[in-house]
């Protein structure tokens, strides 16, 4: 089993504290019938570290005997960018660590552009002409952006509880 800990990376559109529900398309753009529910983050690396990510991914493909395989990394149709996309099942909700190793409560909300680093394992599948995918073990957050931003002011008015 290949484990690591890759460099700090920006999260792109994490849904770490709650389950994404997807259900895939197919190349003419027709819902599939499986749904899959997960917990899912794409990293955003800086130059250097995208480049040292890489090699190492291309290493763990040569290491399953798959070195034509695909690899985890997501482009951009718009901008061209390039993500790392890390999953967890929806069972195994990943445990969260803050910059000095405390646990981090389920209540707080990682949102876009947090720096994280993440910890994962690499698996391999043959299907669909093989390649890896990075299961999200757990993951530490070096900087936290608590997602959506909101824009409201107290007002008077309607008060939930």
């Amino acid at each position: 089993m290949i484990k690591k800990v890759l460099p700090s990376a920006i999260a792109v559109w994490p849904m770490l504290n709650e389950i994404d529900v997807y259900q895939p398309v197919d190349k003419k753009g027709r819902w599939g019938n499986a749904i899959k529910r997960r917990y899912v983050v794409n990293l955003r690396f800086n130059d250097d570290d995208r480049r040292d990510v890489d090699a190492w991914l291309k290493e763990c493909l040569s290491s399953f005997g798959l070195e034509d395989g695909k690899l985890p990394w997501k482009k951009d149709k718009k901008t061209g960018e390039l993500t790392l996309m890390a999953t967890s099942g929806e069972n195994y909700r990943p445990v969260a660590v803050d910059a000095d190793k405390n646990d981090v409560p389920l209540t707080v909300k990682v949102g876009d552009g947090s720096r994280l680093k993440v910890y994962v394992t690499v698996n391999s599948y043959t299907g669909f002409g093989g390649g890896i995918s990075l299961n999200i073990n757990s993951y530490q957050i070096l900087e936290l952006k608590p997602g959506v931003e909101n824009p409201f002011e107290r007002e008077d008015g309607y008060t939930f509880g």
